[in-house]
């Protein structure tokens, strides 16, 4: 019994999208944000795989951030989501390339992931993909 119990979990597997490259060697300027939305409907977590490349004069790094929404209009403040943990941060390096995977539970309809520009002086530019799981 123990053994048919152990192939059917076997055979469960969780579903996801392919891929998809949502920001495509984007500069974000000092200080700024570059957003986009995912309505998750369906779907548990969504992943987010952030490549950034810094400025060798730069000093500080990357910030993903998600806030939530259950209409598209509503969402979350950044300072309530950053006092909720919802966000983390690349690692740095001035003048190198970072890249870090992400996995954001998804709570409500809409969820808004913000990677942002934490550096004062030195634009940054990214790449970043998205995949939903189920």
């Amino acid at each position: 019994m123990l053994g048919s119990r152990f192939t059917t979990l076997l055979t469960i597997k969780g579903e996801r999208t392919e891929p998809e490259k949502v920001l495509s060697a984007q500069t974000i300027d000092a200080t700024s944000v570059s957003e986009f939305t995912v309505r998750g409907e369906g779907y548990s977590a969504l992943v987010v795989t952030v490549k950034a490349s810094y400025d060798a004069s730069a000093t500080s790094g990357v910030r993903v951030r998600w806030l939530y929404s259950p209409d598209n209009a509503n969402f979350d403040s950044p300072e309530d989501a950053e006092d909720a943990g919802n966000y983390a941060d690349l690692t740095f390096s001035a003048g190198a390339t970072r890249q870090r995977t992400v996995l954001i539970p998804i709570f409500k309809k809409y969820t808004k992931v913000q990677i942002v520009n934490l550096d004062g002086s030195k634009s940054v530019t990214v790449d970043v993909w998205k995949t939903l799981v189920r």
